[in-house]
């Protein structure tokens, strides 16, 4: 797909013809992205990521929907919540002193709207969940329904995930503060792994639910897939995440 003179190009060169939504989500494919996104209207884009409570500029060009314009991570992470509870915009903000005191937990809830779970809830998370479970993000899968996805800007100064599972709504950034590259590292290796780590322990101490899911929604059974029997370390960039990881785990012990 060539728009204005400037052609997408997926993460591994590989372009793949004619594939479903969900695969294109799943797999990150940057064509079919584009569009999507063009056959929809650019403006449409922005005016739902303005819903979701996006306030950063977002800039009206083909490549919109790969995430070329900048936003914080907080951003990010309070858009996912609002598609996890089902209700937008979410205001991030500190935790209420009391939960039972006048507005709590509602408050982060600003006056907004709900999403329609059968229009626009259960098909978003359909798409998560491919992504976290069988795409770029299924590192950070686990046994509780995980629902999320990858990121990694170009020439990878940095790389992210971000996604919910129970109770809990969590983004994981990696990068240098010198837009240095990460190499190998992708939204799909290391941040994938912080994120399942973090959760896997954050989700049995909280031990509550998350929001209801749509009515008629199910959660799809996960591929078993064929491990392979190396050692991760003997992968390209394998011993670049495992510091990485070993670096997140001292900070927590010492924290």
């Amino acid at each position: 797909i060539t728009v204005d003179g400037w052609s997408p190009g997926n993460n591994d060169g590989v372009y793949r013809g004619s594939i479903t939504l969900r695969e294109a989500f799943a797999r990150s494919r940057n064509a079919a992205t584009v569009r999507v996104a063009g056959q929809g209207g650019r403006q449409n884009v922005i005016r739902a990521a303005r819903d979701l409570g996006i306030d950063s500029a977002l800039t009206e060009r083909p490549s919109l929907s790969l995430g070329t314009s900048g936003l914080s991570l907080l951003e990010l992470t309070s858009a996912y919540a609002a598609i996890a509870g089902g209700r937008y915009p979410v205001e991030p903000r500190g935790m209420p002193l009391d939960e039972d005191e006048e507005d709590g937990l509602a408050s982060f809830f600003a006056r907004g709207g709900r999403l329609d779970d059968r229009r626009d809830r259960a098909p978003m998370l359909q798409l998560l969940w491919s992504a976290a479970n069988e795409g770029t993000g299924r590192r950070a899968a686990l046994s509780t329904p995980t629902f999320g996805t990858t990121g990694t800007t170009q020439n990878n100064p940095v790389a992210l995930f971000i996604g919910f599972a129970g109770n809990l709504v969590v983004g994981v950034w990696v990068g240098h503060d010198d837009d240095r590259t990460l190499g190998k590292i992708t939204g799909g290796t290391a941040p994938a792994d912080i994120w399942r780590r973090f959760m896997g322990s954050a989700i049995s101490i909280d031990g509550r639910q998350g929001p209801p899911l749509p009515a008629g929604f199910r959660v799809p059974q996960r591929k078993q897939e064929r491990k392979s029997p190396l050692p991760d370390e003997w992968s390209e960039g394998g011993e670049a995440v495992r510091s990485i990881l070993e670096m997140v785990e001292r900070l927590i012990d010492e924290n």
